[in-house]
């Protein structure tokens, strides 16, 4: 593509005219450079004054730059094999639960439950 295209696809509004302009001015997307200064740079080697907009260089910059940078994705964490713990042994016995009908009164008075108010 040369620019003499590139000129005549902007006046006539084609509408690959920001592909083309993204595809030969690529070095300045890449740079950082900011939208009004990319434009100027454009219409200065285009000997166009106001053929590219700031709009058409911010165009260019969401749709065709790189938008998605992949962050390194961490290898899996191995996993390791559980130790026992005495807690684990302590589960394995059974669990005694006790009837409240057969606790006295004052038993049962000291059994203390979370929506209970103190």
């Amino acid at each position: 593509m040369n620019r003499e295209i590139l000129i005549s696809l902007f006046e006539k509004k084609d509408r690959k005219r920001r592909r083309i302009l993204y595809s030969l001015y690529q070095e300045y997307f890449d740079q950082g450079l900011s939208s009004v200064f990319i434009a100027k740079l454009v219409n200065d080697d285009l000997h166009s004054p106001e053929l590219v907009s700031a709009e058409d260089i911010k165009y260019c910059r969401f749709y065709f730059k790189d938008k998605v940078k992949v962050a390194k994705r961490l290898p899996p964490a191995r996993a390791s094999p559980r130790e026992p713990s005495e807690k684990s042994v302590a589960s394995n016995s059974p669990i005694q639960w006790s009837d409240p009908d057969d606790l006295d009164a004052i038993q049962n008075q000291i059994v203390k439950s979370k929506f209970s108010k103190t």
